[in-house]
């Protein structure tokens, strides 16, 4: 009987491990990945008001696929040139 509780224990520790790890990877992720997209995405929400750019605005881009077309906008930025994408 003390084997199972001993488990148990070990068990709920390493969920509540699993749980908070997750938590600080996703924080320390996501997090920034936000906050760099973020003029981004309101130069996206100005154009489609203009009529430019409609394809940007699609329901199922990523995160990850947004952060990667807020690069290439900041690179035309940079260099002052129309940005493609």
């Amino acid at each position: 009987m003390g084997f199972i509780f001993g488990a148990l224990k070990i068990l709920v520790f390493a969920l509540c491990i699993g749980a908070l790890l997750g938590l600080a990877l996703s924080i320390v992720i996501f997090v920034p990945l936000t906050i760099y997209s973020i003029p981004y995405i309101l130069w996206v929400g100005n154009q489609n008001t203009r009529g430019k750019y409609k394809e940007l605005c699609q329901k199922d881009e990523g995160v990850f696929k947004c952060a990667k077309r807020a690069t290439k906008l900041y690179k035309a930025w940079i260099t002052r040139k129309e940005p493609t994408f």
